[in-house]
């Protein structure tokens, strides 16, 4: 992307719009007052097809700034996992794949303004993908929102050249919209994203922890637990977590706990029952393994081959 051109183009196009009569009066939902925000995220200046990398930077930088947050990655590595010279430029999920490696949860939003500017109001910047162009001609372009004003009705970016670029909103509405309105929250391990459901909020910590970040995850499980506390789920992948990191009381604590939630969840029967067995309670980790009833083939499966290994194992 020709950073130098971007204003004049970004304008052009935005007259453009406004001049087809394609655009809406107003992109925000009826009778929805929002409050003006401003996010102070370090501004990193534009460069070449290097704007995912740039966003993550920028956004790395502001929670680096306003927690214990450290990022894993320098800006040059970033570069590295992010641009596809073939493409000359940046998917989605290289992003995502980026920002996970640099140490953040990636939070996919709601693609709309209530989802967006309730991230803002929690002063967690989001990164947006936008066209700055068309769509026979498409300029992707990836850029942290910073902020709102609500007088002037205007999105607050680190889009082109200057810092908390404003955009009329109307106009971002419409370049937002030619990527379905794309957006992340990235945030450290103990913040909670203001948007996203509780699934959501699981498979964006599971994604992290499969990185190799297990206490980085755990981190974010016991965060999401003061939301969310009888989610079985979450309390499963907590519960994994802990074992898989060898803190073995506190992952029979969890399964124990979801038992009482659920008595008959397959899951938590079959690991705690396969912890019991390591640590030396054979006779129990059989008892659990009786409490198991389903129909589902796999579940069958999983429970057949503990039961097996447990019997030919006898510690």
């Amino acid at each position: 992307m020709k950073t130098a051109n971007f204003l004049s183009l970004f304008f052009a196009v935005a007259i453009l719009i406004v001049s087809s009569g394609c655009m809406p009066k107003s992109p925000l939902p009826l009778n929805n007052n929002y409050s003006s925000y401003k996010i102070d995220v370090p501004f990193v200046a534009p460069r070449s097809k290097l704007c995912a990398s740039t966003s993550i930077e920028m956004v790395s930088s502001y929670w680096q700034s306003m927690t214990p947050y450290v990022p894993r990655l320098s800006l040059l590595e970033l570069d590295e996992r992010t641009l596809i010279p073939a493409k000359g430029g940046t998917l989605q999920i290289e992003l995502m794949a980026a920002a996970r490696a640099n140490g953040l949860l990636v939070y996919p939003i709601e693609p709309t303004f209530d989802a967006l500017f309730a991230e803002l109001s929690e002063r967690h910047p989001v990164i947006v993908l936008v066209n700055r162009s068309f769509s026979w001609y498409p300029l992707w372009h990836y850029a942290p929102i910073t902020g709102y004003d609500a007088k002037a009705q205007t999105i607050l970016t680190h889009f082109g050249d200057e810092p908390n670029e404003a955009v009329p909103i109307a106009t971002f509405g419409e370049l937002w919209k030619r990527s379905d309105n794309w957006g992340v929250a990235l945030l450290p391990p103990g913040r909670l994203p203001a948007s996203v459901s509780a699934k959501v909020f699981l498979r964006a910590a599971y994604d992290f922890e499969k990185t190799g970040m297990t206490n980085e995850a755990i981190i974010a499980y016991e965060t999401a637990l003061s939301r969310w506390p009888d989610y079985v789920p979450l309390l499963f992948a907590l519960g994994n977590a802990y074992y898989n990191s060898h803190r073995i009381s506190k992952a029979e604590e969890v399964y124990r706990y979801i038992l009482l939630i659920d008595s008959k969840y397959p899951y938590a029967l079959n690991n705690l029952a396969d912890l019991l067995f390591h640590t030396q309670r054979s006779e129990e980790a059989l008892k659990l393994l009786d409490r198991v009833i389903t129909d589902d083939v796999e579940i069958q499966t999983l429970i057949k081959n503990t039961r097996k290994e447990i019997k030919a194992k006898k510690i």
